[in-house]
Order: C-alpha cells, then structure tokens, then sequence
C-alpha cells in the first residue's frame, strides 16, 4: 500500500470514529459536499431540459433557421419570393440539415356565433414535416395535404379552441382581408398544444394552396424556406456557415433572400435561457466556494487534532508537501463519498422527475407544464472531475498552516 495512503487510512478512522469535534466535522464536510453536487447537476439538468424543450418548440413552429425576404420576418404576408432559389440543394448537401420546408403565411379572422378572432394561418405542403405538431396533438388527427384540391382540413391550438369554442370535427368560417375579401370554411381535424403562448393564441396550421391563393401569390411563391437542422446541431456554427454560404452563391437569378436564426425569430426566449445560464454559472460558483471553504474547515479541524502526528512525521523526516499530501488522501476520501452520495440523489430526484414529472409549472410563464430535465451522464462525470479538482485546489490553503508546524514543540507538548 502506499505510505500515503496507508497514514491517511489511520487518520481517517480515528476522526470517523469516537466522539472527537473531528467526527462530527467529517460528517459536515462530506454532506456539504454531497449537497453542493446535489444541486449543481440538479440544476444544469433543469436548464438544459429547458433549453431542449424551448429549441424543439421554437424549430417546431419555424424551423431552426429561415430564407426570408430582406426587412421581413418569417410571418410576412405582403413580400413573396420564388422556391426555386439556386442555394437549396447545397444547402440541403449539409449533414446537418434535415429538411427544407415550403411555408406560405396569411393572416385572417375566425368566427364562431358572434365571436371574431384573429389568427395568422400558416400554409404548408405535403412535404412538411408533421413531426412537431404530432408530439404535441392533443386531440384528433394530423391534416392531410396530399389531395390533388386544396385540403380544407386544419389544425388549431388548444387555446384557440378553448377561446371560441372549437372541437374536433367543427366547421370554421375564416375571413381573409385583402384587396378584396376572402371567405373559406375550414374543418377542425385536430387540436394541438405546444404551449408557447405568442403563437398557440393565433397560430393555425393550413394548406398552403389556400394562403396562396388568399394573398394572391402564384403555386411557387412562399413567405419562407425554413430549414430543420439535426437536434444535435448546434444553431449557432450552422447559421454562421450558411449565412456565409446563402451570401457568397446567390445568383442573379435568385429572389433576394437572407438567412435567419430562430434564435432572433425568437429572441425574448433565448435571451431568458441566457439568463437561466448566468444564474446556473452563479449557482456552480457558490456551491464550489461552500464545499470547499467547509471541507478547508474540516481539514483543519482533523490537522489540530493530528498536529502532533504531523510533528512526529516531520521529525521522521518527512517533507511539508509529503504531509500535505497525506492529508490531501484523508479529504480526498471525504470528496468522494460526498460525490457518491451528491450524485445518487441528484439522479434519482432527476429521473423521478423525468419519468412522472412530479413538480408542475404554469406554462404561460414558463412555456412548459413541467419542470423539464435532460440527463448528460459525460457531462455530470464532466462535473465531478471538475468538483474534486477545485475542491482539492482550494485544499492545497492547508500547506501553509502544515508547513508553521514546529516538530520541537509539538513532540513536547505531546
């Protein structure tokens, strides 16, 4: 066994057994430690399920990123440009892009009785990929846009149904105010809840075929291209690579278009997962400074009570880093048991979580019914490497007071 190792054994037992103020410091270090890795992976798994549950509804609604014409957003219904723009299959020759989806939008009213509501219609393709509005359909069935005639067949928000009193199967007149007025009948085929406030109060899934033909546009002309990217892709890198490359290979040929990030589309939600970071990295920062500063606590409380061990070894012959390192093993033992302990009830409250989402949230103020959570087991070893190396930096204060021990004195006082 290592000489180290082997002094440090005997250290710990004596301060883990007895009544000795070291015992009871032990115990205080080791749950300090455990509780500050308890919430640290408590919390990074809520924000990351937060951020994974904002991106996989933001791309849902309006895809990861958008070709839209210059000084307009995605929901723009005056400006159309052509869909046959010579960037698409570069685009689409990127591993990480998914799809390319045709989206043509058009504001109008609904009514029911003698209520109006408006609502923005977005028109889609046989092509579209239902996938999102699938995972959050709440009632009945996707529409079908496959016909050869315009499908009258859409799909409402669970909040729009609530507020005009719509269901499943239900008739719904629309008007659509342009250079003239124009009416259509749609029927209710599902009711959906994505539970993103903005759009689940306006937004209505149609065939494309009618917002076309509403606003005017001609079968090839659309309000926007929106591009799905792997979920694993990161938003960032790819927009920044496209951007470059929509730039540099648009033709004169092409409409003019640019590329936008759901990350501006959506700014207010992603400025509000920024500040759920700071808060995460506020938290990481206060809860390495507790366990460490509590186990600097323990460390010296067990160094008092062996300060005549640490005499004796340094009249042995033994160096101040040799002794410092001897008790770097006894706090290294705490650290770990912290650690074990730390994560296994980080885990277990995570999954529980996970798996019945016990804790509940209002979702107007938080997008979510429930606290979400994401578990990255390389990332949470991540954050335990990261833990015992801080812990033990900051435990390396205690040389200083190893390094002031007289062996004359206190083999005399002994």
């Amino acid at each position: 066994m290592n000489v180290y190792k082997f002094i440090a054994s005997g250290i710990r037992n004596k301060a883990e057994g007895g009544e000795k103020i070291s015992s009871m410091s032990t115990r205080i270090g080791l749950i300090s430690v455990a509780v500050s890795i308890f919430v640290i992976i408590v919390a990074i798994c809520v924000v990351r399920g937060f951020r994974s549950e904002i991106r996989f509804k933001t791309s849902g609604f309006m895809g990861d990123l958008a070709l839209v014409v210059p000084g307009q957003t995605p929901m723009n219904e005056v400006y159309p440009f052509s869909d046959s723009i010579s960037v698409l299959d570069g685009i689409l020759a990127r591993k990480y892009v998914q799809n390319i989806q045709r989206v043509t939008y058009a504001s109008g009213l609904v009514r029911e009785g003698d209520e109006l509501l408006g609502s923005y219609f977005k028109g889609v393709d046989s092509l579209y990929n239902f996938s999102f509005f699938d995972a959050c359909l709440d009632e009945g069935t996707l529409p079908d846009y496959s016909t050869v005639l315009p499908s009258n067949e859409i799909l409402v928000s669970r909040r729009i149904a609530d507020k005009m009193g719509y269901e499943v199967g239900s008739s719904v007149p629309a008007f659509f105010i342009k250079d003239k007025v124009n009416f259509r009948t749609f029927k209710i085929c599902g009711i959906y809840d994505a539970q993103l406030e903005e759009l689940d109060n306006a937004m209505i899934v149609a065939d494309i075929r009618h917002c076309q033909a509403v606003n005017g546009w001609n079968p090839d002309e659309v309000s926007t291209m929106e591009i799905v990217l792997d979920k694993r892709a990161n938003i960032d890198l790819c927009y920044s690579e496209l951007e470059e490359y929509v730039f540099s290979n648009l033709t004169e040929d092409d409409p003019s278009v640019f590329l936008m990030s759901v990350k501006r589309i959506f700014s207010n939600l992603f400025d509000w997962l920024n500040l759920l970071d700071y808060n995460v990295v506020t938290i990481l920062i206060l809860m390495m400074a507790v366990a460490g500063f509590n186990m600097i606590s323990t460390l010296l409380i067990i160094l008092f009570e062996n300060i005549s061990s640490i005499g004796l070894l340094k009249a042995l012959g033994m160096t101040t880093s040799s002794v410092s390192k001897v008790f770097r093993n006894v706090a290294l033992n705490i650290v770990g048991k912290g650690l074990v302990w730390g994560n296994i009830a980080a885990l277990a409250v995570c999954l529980l979580q996970k798996c019945f989402r016990i804790i509940k949230l209002d979702p107007v103020s938080y997008f979510v019914s429930y606290v979400p959570i994401e578990i990255d087991i390389w990332l949470i070893l991540l954050i335990d490497a990261v833990s015992v190396a801080v812990i033990m930096l900051i435990l390396m204060l205690t040389s200083a007071f190893i390094a002031k021990v007289d062996p004359a004195k206190t083999l005399r006082m002994e």
